[in-house]
């Protein structure tokens, strides 16, 4: 895994390369798209991730908000800690972005799943990217996301925007 920062269009990235062989395994992480969310309601919590996806990613808000509304539980990857990964795509993006929000109180986001969560992860991938790709991405992931601890490093510190350092150091 190498780890670098890069600037695009002015704003500075987090790039996670799981493979230097195939771009298509990589994330781009904007440090404000780590955040910390007091929402009680799923869809306000909808609502922020879709405000942090335009303003740090450059999705359409009406896009992203829709497709969050429509979110099924094969959309849904809930990590044995509690942690809950997001898995959307979209065609007017040609990269992978992760965006965090910590929750101060757990919630359902969808009733089906039976679990409350607090700790929120959102993939967004490209419509385009290949199948195969796109699973490795999200197995690496999730990876990452079921390492022992990983949810009580999370919650320990301060500001989001540090779980960045959390990932780096894997």
């Amino acid at each position: 895994m190498l780890i670098i920062w890069r600037f695009i269009l002015g704003k500075p990235f987090l790039e996670i390369q799981f493979d230097n062989r195939n771009s298509e395994l990589k994330l781009l992480i904007s440090k404000k798209s780590f955040a910390d969310s007091s929402e009680k309601i799923a869809k306000e919590l909808l609502r922020k991730i879709a405000i942090i996806s335009e303003k740090e990613y450059g999705i359409s808000f009406k896009d992203c908000y829709s497709k969050l509304l429509h979110i099924t539980s094969k959309d849904l990857i809930l990590i044995e800690n509690g942690i809950l990964l997001i898995n959307q795509t979209f065609e007017k993006i040609t990269n992978n972005f992760l965006l965090l929000l910590r929750l101060t109180k757990p919630i359902y986001l969808k009733k089906e799943l039976s679990i409350k969560t607090d700790v929120i992860f959102t993939i967004l991938t490209p419509k385009n990217i290949n199948t195969s790709n796109k699973l490795q991405l999200l197995s690496k992931i999730s990876r990452l996301l079921n390492r022992n601890n990983i949810k009580k490093e999370i919650a320990g510190v301060k500001k989001a925007e540090d779980v960045l350092a959390l990932l780096i150091n894997v």
